[in-house]
């Protein structure tokens, strides 16, 4: 997940062609009806007409020509990125108006089905559902998640139980930056960030330990969550530093403590240790997503400055309370929805670990919140206990669910922890 979990494994949907027909039985047929049925036969299967079927000219024939003339072109820098960025579609607002014209067609003319992957009971709009498609263009199956486009909860007072968006609460916060508290908690289960039913997360307050030694781990093209675990070393999720080719993503530096333009202290990252089983992609939960995990070394010990959480090894009793269902954990980080608020879910449980050092929560994280902590508290102290990864398929108990969430614990690393000095 870089920038959070990496995408969900799809299985695309095609439709079943004409079962073939067999000799012997075409020998019994009558003269007409065997060149009919040989005709069929040969027929390629039928396909649904998409957007992706047709030519350019013919897939602009359809726009109706005032749609067409606010649609404008595609010259903002994020287009072709299937998300509708103009804002007098219903868009983010990141490009200026009639400059994303193919990845609004669709939310202008009020939604379609033009997907290829429509109607197949999931939703793959961006944004909402899996991505593959288009904004607008899997209308049906994203029915019952369209109230979630385009919302965020970046809003400092987002999570206090009081809606401050403006025209229908407090107006303290921007339009459709309070989602939680504007339009509920309650998630579908369809939902790419279905909280497993409910949004229970809250802002954090940075100035005070473990919250403070949580910061944004800033790299050459995006950003990930860490969190230090000693004087000078972060832990973090190997695929943040990874490409999908395999080749090294550089991180520049490391911001503890982020709130807004407030942090607590940052320092440059001079070197780090990233797994060395670990393979870009998906990987499967006690099969190598265990080899999910990173060490970065700063270039000063802003450790000693803001404070650290000493890392937690799972011993057996722990495993046994996990196995009995109520091992409860902490997590937070720097949700793709909260921006540079640190959110997080208290309460929340390990549901299962396996042998490769990998687990599987309950806690609300999403993208943005790979290499997140997920915390323990241990003797009146918050411990790290293991480092957010990605998203996987649905597990017991949430098997109704889109997705479930891994994550890499500290026993995946602890030898590494070891060589590095910071823990004994």
């Amino acid at each position: 997940m870089p920038g959070r979990f990496a995408p969900l494994q799809h299985r695309r949907h095609a439709l079943p062609g004409l079962a073939p027909v067999r000799l012997l039985a075409l020998l019994r047929l009558p003269t007409l009806a065997l060149v009919l049925a040989l005709v069929l036969a040969l027929m390629p299967a039928a396909q649904p007409v998409s957007a992706q079927d047709l030519s350019s000219q013919e897939f602009w024939s359809l726009v109706p020509p005032d749609i067409r003339a606010r649609l404008g072109d595609d010259s903002c820098i994020w287009a072709h990125d299937l998300e509708c960025d103009d804002a007098q579609f219903g868009g983010t607002g990141a490009c200026a108006p009639g400059t994303d014209a193919s990845d609004c067609r669709a939310m202008a003319m009020g939604g379609d089905n033009s997907c290829r992957w429509a109607n197949d009971g999931q939703c793959h709009e961006v944004g909402i559902g899996t991505g593959l498609c288009a904004s607008g263009t899997d209308s049906n199956d994203c029915r019952n998640l369209a109230f979630l486009r385009n919302r965020s909860n970046r809003c400092e007072h987002a999570f206090n139980g009081i809606c401050d968006e403006p025209g229908i609460g407090t107006g303290l916060c921007p339009a459709n930056t309070d989602t939680a508290d504007c339009v509920g908690r309650a998630r579908p289960a369809q939902a790419r960030d279905h909280f497993f039913g409910h949004d229970d997360r809250e802002l954090m307050d940075v100035s005070v330990l473990p919250w403070r030694a949580i910061g944004v781990v800033q790299l050459d093209g995006g950003a990930c969550t860490g969190v230090l675990v000693g004087p000078r070393h972060v832990a973090t999720a190997a695929h943040c530093l990874s490409d999908d080719g395999g080749g090294r993503i550089k991180a520049l530096h490391f911001r503890a403590g982020v709130s807004g333009a407030i942090e607590a202290g940052r320092a440059g990252i001079s070197g780090y240790l990233v797994a060395p089983n670990y393979q870009p992609g998906d990987m499967p939960p006690h099969g190598g997503n265990g080899d999910d995990w990173a060490i970065l070394t700063l270039d000063r010990d802003l450790g000693r400055e803001v404070g650290y959480l000493r890392p937690y090894v799972l011993d057996k009793p722990a495993l046994d309370t996990i196995a009995e269902g109520d091992f409860r954990i902490a997590q937070a980080g720097y949700s793709w929805d909260t921006g540079d608020l640190l959110s997080g879910h208290r309460g929340c449980r390990v549901l299962e670990a396996y042998r490769d050092g990998s687990l599987i929560h309950d806690c609300d994280s999403t993208r943005g919140d790979s290499g997140s902590p997920l915390m323990v508290m241990r003797g009146g102290e918050w411990r790290l206990l293991a480092v957010d990864s990605r998203f996987w398929r649905p597990q017991p108990p949430h098997e109704g669910f889109s997705s479930s969430h891994l994550a890499v614990d500290t026993r995946a690393f602890a030898g590494a922890l070891r060589e590095l000095g910071v823990i004994d």
